[in-house]
């Protein structure tokens, strides 16, 4: 797994002082930076499906995995651009992420830059690739 806070120093540097890193949600939510790629400007991030995620049936609650798609586009958009926030998540839950996964992956890329808005791409599929979640996310340059 990679160190968060070192690709934020080696990004970031004296900027890195503004931010509270890692976020207290990602720290919450256990989650680990597995791949960045600067170039393709993508991440992939790990994070176990916890039965504190779960609703009653059972399956990760729906603003979990929304929690989920942020904790791995957030970092990613910091970055790879200047400050910006969450303008819009259009997502669609395909099935529902059980705890017998064990962990799920969620990749976010960078699709669209546009003046001051970003697209990103987002998925939530398990360890054998299987999709469980697809969101597109525009961010907002302020």
């Amino acid at each position: 797994m990679l160190d968060i806070v070192k690709i934020f120093q080696e990004t970031l540097g004296e900027k890195m002082d503004d931010y509270d890193l890692p976020s207290p949600s990602f720290e919450i939510m256990q989650c680990e930076i597995v791949e960045f790629n600067a170039s393709k400007k993508s991440m992939l991030v790990k994070m176990p499906v916890l039965k504190k995620f779960c609703n009653p049936y059972g399956t990760m609650q729906g603003g979990m995995t929304m929690g989920a798609v942020d904790n791995a586009l957030g970092p990613l958009s910091m970055l790879i651009a200047p400050k910006n926030v969450t303008r819009n998540i259009e997502s669609k839950l395909l099935k529902p992420i059980t705890m017998d996964i064990g962990f799920i992956y969620v990749r976010a890329t960078l699709t669209e830059w546009k003046k001051r808005r970003l697209t990103f791409d987002v998925t939530i599929k398990d360890v054998d690739e299987t999709l469980y979640t697809k969101a597109q996310v525009i961010n907002w340059i302020l």
